[in-house]
This record gives C-alpha cells, sequence and structure tokens, in this order.
C-alpha cells in the first residue's frame, strides 16, 4: 500500500514537473520573443535619437546636446542585452524607460506649471504663452514620452518582471510617479490665492492728485473726505514728480486709510522739492496704489525674468526696504534683453534678472513682485496708466490727424543729413546707435518715403514733403547707370536688385507726384515700371531678385512682401502714369496673389498670410479692377 501511494506521488509530480516545464519552455518563448522586439526598437530609437541631436538640434546649449546623446546611450546600450535576453539588458532598458518617463513627467509638469503661473502673472499675454507652453508639451509628449512610456509598460508586463526576476515594486514607483503633474499644479495654484484690491473709482484718482498738486504748489487743498475709510491698498501709496522723463522727487505715503496716506505723502513731496528750481506748475505727478503683492518661487534667472509682468509689476526687497516700481524697471530697459536659456539669443522674454537683483542689492529679505494701479495728470484730467501708456486720451479725426503729425516728426528726426535714416532710436537714452551697413533695408527707407508722402497729400504740412524729397535724393546714388538696358531702373544693393526696393521705391515716388503734381520722378519711374515688369512671371507672380551685371534673375522666392509690393506699384502707375498695360499686369498679379497663391498648398484653404500690400493694392485698384476674389 505504502508503495503504491509511492509510486502514485512520484507519477504526479513527474505529470506535474512536465506541465512547468512546458509552461516554462511556452514563457520563456513569448519572453524572448519580446525582449528581441525590444532589443531592435531600442536601438532605432537611440540611432534616430541620437542622429537628431547631432545633425538637426543646435548647439547652442551643447549640456543639453550632450545630456541627450548620453540618454539615447544608454538605450542602446541596453539594446543587445534585451536581444539576447540577459537580465542586465533588461534592467538597463527599464531604468532608461523609467528615465524616459519621468522626464517626460518633469517636462509636463513644468510646462503645466508654467501654463498656470504666466496666466496668472501676465493675463492675456500669458494666456498666449501658456498656449505656446502647451503646445509644446503636446510636442515634447510624441517625441520623447512615447517611446519610453510604451517600453516601460511592456517591460513592467508581469509575465517579463517574473522571468527577469523584477521587483513588483517597479509598478508603485510608476503610479507614484505619475502623480507629479498633479501634485505640481495644486501646489502652483495654491501659492496664486492672493487676491488683489479693486482699483479706485475715477473721482478718488481725482481728488488724489488734486490734494497733491495743490500741497506741492502751496495753494489750499481739497478737502479729502471721500478718500477716508477707503482702503490703502497692500502697501505704501507712492508718489513721483516727472519733469522731461526725469524723476523729480519720488515719496511714499502710508495711514490707516487712503486719506492718511495721501497726507503723509503731500507733505513728504513738499519736503523733496522745497530745494528744487522749478517752475510753478511744471512738471507730472504720478500715484502708483499697491494692488496685491505675490512671492516669487525662487530667485533663479529664468524663474525671476517670468515672475514680473512689464509695465504692471515691480520688485520688492524685504519690507518695502529696497523697491523698484514698475516705471524704474521700464525705464532701466529690462525687459526682453536677456535669453531666458542661456546661448539662445532669439528666446527673450520678460525680465533681465541679473541686474533686477544688482539694484535690490542692498536690502535684505525674500523678493516679491507687486501689483500697481497708477494714474498720471494730463493738462486738466487724470489718466490711467496701463503699461506705460495712457489710454483715456481724445479721438476722432483730430486726434488721428495730432498723432499721424507727432508720428511724421519721428520720422523726420530720423532722417540723417545724406537723406538715409537711422534705423534705431533709443529714448530713454535720447541715442542713436551708430549706423549698421548689415541692417540697410532698401524696401524700408522706399516705405518710409511713401509714408512721409501720404503725410503730405493728408496734411497740407510742407516738411513732410521736403523729407520725402531728401530720401528719394539718397534712393537715387543707389540706382545703377543702367539695369541690364538704359530704359530700365533698379535699385541695388551690391551686385543685386531686389523686386521689392524697386516696387517700393516707385510707390514713394507715385504717392509724391500724386500729392504734389510735380513730374520730377516720371522718368526714373517709367524705368523703374520696366523692370518691375520684366519681372513678372506668365502666372501673374513675381521673381523677386535681378544680378544687372550678369543679366541673371534669381527663380527663388525671397521675400513674402515683394509680389505684394509690386501689384500694389502697377496700380498705382495705371493712376498716376495713364498707362494701361501697368493695369494689366496688376489684373494678372492680384489674381495670382488672391487665388493661386493659397491653392498650392492645403493650409491655404484656411489661412491667409501677411496680405497687407495685397490689401492695399485691392483698395487703390477700386473700382478700376472690382472682382468678388480680391
Amino acid at each position: 500500500m505504502s508503495k503504491a501511494k509511492n509510486d502514485a506521488a512520484k507519477r504526479r509530480n513527474s505529470g506535474d514537473s512536465k506541465d512547468k516545464k512546458t509552461q516554462a519552455a511556452a514563457l520563456s518563448a513569448s519572453v524572448r520573443g519580446s525582449l528581441r522586439f525590444w532589443g531592435v526598437a531600442c536601438a532605432l530609437y537611440a540611432l534616430l535619437l541620437a542622429s537628431a541631436v547631432l545633425f538637426l538640434m543646435p548647439w547652442k546649449s551643447p549640456s543639453w546636446n550632450t545630456a541627450l546623446l548620453l540618454y539615447a546611450g544608454l538605450h542602446a546600450a541596453a539594446a543587445p542585452g534585451l536581444f539576447t535576453a540577459r537580465r542586465w539588458g533588461w534592467r538597463l532598458a527599464t531604468a532608461a524607460a523609467f528615465l524616459g518617463f519621468v522626464l517626460l513627467l518633469l517636462l509636463v509638469s513644468g510646462l503645466v506649471a508654467s501654463f498656470l503661473y504666466l496666466r496668472s502673472v501676465y493675463g492675456v499675454l500669458g494666456m498666449g504663452v501658456s498656449i505656446g507652453a502647451l503646445l509644446f508639451a503636446s510636442v515634447a509628449l510624441q517625441l520623447l514620452g512615447l517611446y519610453p512610456a510604451l517600453m516601460l509598460r511592456a517591460m513592467l508586463r508581469k509575465e517579463l518582471r517574473t522571468a527577469m526576476a523584477g521587483s513588483r515594486h517597479w509598478l508603485k514607483a510608476v503610479l507614484g510617479v505619475s502623480c507629479l503633474p498633479v501634485l505640481v499644479s495644486v501646489l502652483v495654484a495654491a501659492s496664486l490665492q492672493t487676491t488683489p484690491r479693486e482699483p479706485l473709482e475715477p473721482n478718488l484718482r481725482t481728488q488724489t492728485t488734486s490734494y497733491l498738486r495743490a500741497q506741492l504748489e502751496g495753494q489750499i487743498p481739497p478737502a479729502l473726505d471721500a478718500l477716508a475709510g477707503v482702503e490703502l491698498g497692500a502697501g505704501p501709496l507712492f508718489v513721483t514728480l516727472w519733469d522731461g522723463g526725469r524723476v523729480l522727487a519720488r515719496v511714499r505715503g502710508e495711514g490707516e486709510d487712503l486719506k492718511e496716506a495721501v497726507e503723509s505723502a503731500a507733505v513728504s513731496l513738499r519736503a523733496a522739492t522745497a530745494s528744487l528750481q522749478r517752475t510753478p506748475g511744471s512738471g507730472r505727478l504720478k500715484v502708483d496704489r499697491v494692488l496685491a503683492v505675490y512671492p516669487i518661487p525662487s530667485e533663479y534667472s529664468v524663474v525671476l525674468a517670468l515672475s514680473v509682468d512689464p509695465g504692471r509689476d515691480g520688485l520688492l526687497r524685504g519690507d518695502w526696504d529696497a523697491v523698484l516700481l514698475p516705471d524704474d524697471l521700464v525705464k532701466a530697459q529690462l525687459f526682453g534683453s536677456q535669453p531666458l536659456v542661456p546661448g539662445i539669443d532669439e528666446v527673450r522674454f520678460g525680465l533681465a534678472a541679473k541686474p533686477a537683483l544688482e539694484a535690490l542689492s542692498g536690502a535684505e529679505g525674500a523678493l516679491r513682485r507687486f501689483r500697481t494701479e497708477s494714474w498720471i495728470e494730463y493738462e486738466d484730467k487724470v489718466l490711467v496708466v496701463e503699461r506705460g501708456n495712457t489710454t483715456e486720451l481724445a479721438t476722432g479725426p483730430s486726434a488721428w490727424r495730432e498723432a499721424a503729425i507727432a508720428g511724421g516728426d519721428f520720422i523726420l528726426r530720423q532722417l540723417r543729413k545724406d537723406g538715409s535714416f537711422h534705423y534705431q532710436y533709443f529714448p530713454l537714452q535720447d541715442h542713436h546707435p551708430p549706423p549698421d551697413p548689415s541692417k540697410l533695408s532698401l524696401p524700408r527707407h522706399a516705405g518710409t518715403v511713401y509714408a512721409l508722402a501720404l503725410l503730405y497729400r493728408d496734411t497740407g504740412e510742407e516738411r513732410f514733403k521736403l523729407g520725402a524729397e531728401r530720401a528719394i535724393a539718397w534712393l537715387d546714388t543707389r540706382m545703377g547707370p543702367e539695369c541690364g538696358t538704359p530704359e530700365r531702373a533698379c535699385v541695388l544693393d551690391g551686385e543685386w536688385a531686389s523686386l521689392g526696393a524697386a516696387a517700393l521705391t516707385m510707390v514713394g515716388m507715385l504717392e509724391y507726384q500724386r500729392a504734389t503734381q510735380d513730374p520730377r520722378y516720371e522718368p526714373v519711374l517709367r524705368r523703374l515700371a520696366a523692370f518691375v515688369l520684366m519681372m513678372q512671371k506668365d502666372d501673374g507672380n513675381f521673381y523677386h531678385q535681378y544680378a544687372p551685371g550678369r543679366d541673371f534673375i534669381d527663380p527663388e522666392r525671397l521675400e513674402m512682401f515683394y509680389s505684394e509690393e509690386a501689384a500694389l506699384a502697377l496700380v498705382m502707375a495705371h493712376e498716376v502714369l495713364g498707362e494701361q498695360r501697368y493695369l494689366d499686369a496688376a489684373k494678372a498679379a492680384l489674381d495670382y496673389l488672391t487665388g493661386p497663391k493659397y491653392e498650392m498648398f492645403f493650409l491655404g484653404q484656411f489661412i491667409y498670410g501677411a496680405d497687407h500690400w495685397t490689401c492695399i493694392a485691392v483698395g487703390e485698384a477700386f473700382p478700376r479692377l472690382d472682382s468678388r476674389q480680391y
């Protein structure tokens, strides 16, 4: 009986052993096939990522490129181990996938946090930047994160973990790290809970400024009863006396309410200006009231750069020991001047952190930002200041005329003695940088001639006519003796002549002749028009560049505006010079620019491009050319 039982037990054990061996063999084949697949995938992923970093990604930040190459190398190292079903290969691949997954979550967390933070700091502008950040997140998700996430999922399947003797704690780690974006979002949202004060009513702003002005001039001030009990704000009241772009005096007022703060500031203002030699009534008083104070998460340059809304936020250190008002930051030109990422000069957004911190270096304590509302005297009114600009000035034809003339006078101040223009002006320093020939733009120069001629036509101010003549005379020095043939003229930039420079030179001269009835430029206009007609293609579009010395037309399209500017030049040439061939050529150009230009690519069915010159040309052509398509 005992022997029979033993034999039966042996048979059962033998059967069980055979079943386990069969299952193990089947599992081994499944595991081996999966590991081989991911081994090949790892090698391809490493090759593609390394190629992208080496040949497509600019090496402006070598540390980022190097880190990505090392990450690609980690996948490449894991590939042979996976293919040969080695335990170290599985472990290395799982670590690489987990690292990629963590990096993806960190990136997404940072972008989500940026969305929340920038939306809070910058309002509508922040919304635009935030949307850009989320779009970038979607690209990063697809390019960098999708493969590691899929591979990590495969490596942590139960059969693979069992076969490779992996820890079951991997899954817990992955789930825990996956909560990172949610945690970051909650923390950032919690840090932005400060509620700003409500802005003052217009009559309270007026009373504040009237009282300060009266006290400054030694007059009887108006009563401040309406300010009694009105909340001061989240900090002191700042009052600045500006004159000619300079700060003559700045004081602060404090108290239990706005009335006490204004009275305190008035006393300090009189004391600060007592020794100044100033004309009574001169200067302008500007008041800044603090609406809210917010923490800045870090003084790291990128965080600080994105923490200050230009023209609306200031910085403070400690308990108002050191303060930079929004005006101070703007006047120092600290916005948009420092790259967010070292080495990538094109990405400039927010505050230049280093000089801002240096300006506050004399105080101790936490760095914070504060949001203000501001208003300033203007003649007999008090105007709200938003980002350094007033928004309540008069509107209508007379105000528009005044603004246009002011803009024209600014252009004339940039006109140099030889008829060329300064390209940059820094108003806070009243400074023109030295001329840079590499930044010369002949189309821009010619377009400015057009603006001056338009101003003369619409205002009758003689100085705009004279300015246009000086600028045209300088353009005349850029025209060679001939442009392939004496019947043509073109505007030269080295060995090349661009369609845009010739077309806009035509537009400026044609507008001058239309405004003044002076035909002095008509001969050169006809020669320029001959050049533009030569550059037109059979389909109505244009070539953009010509080398007169070699009689060579470059077939490449160079600029998004040249064809459109040429269409406008031909439309105006028909009106001013009166030849039908110009209108026929203009129609062919406008037919192309409003039709085939957008029919040649799929996205063109849904969008328009930079078509302002086309719109001007169509407006000039009506009713001579009238098309539903236009």
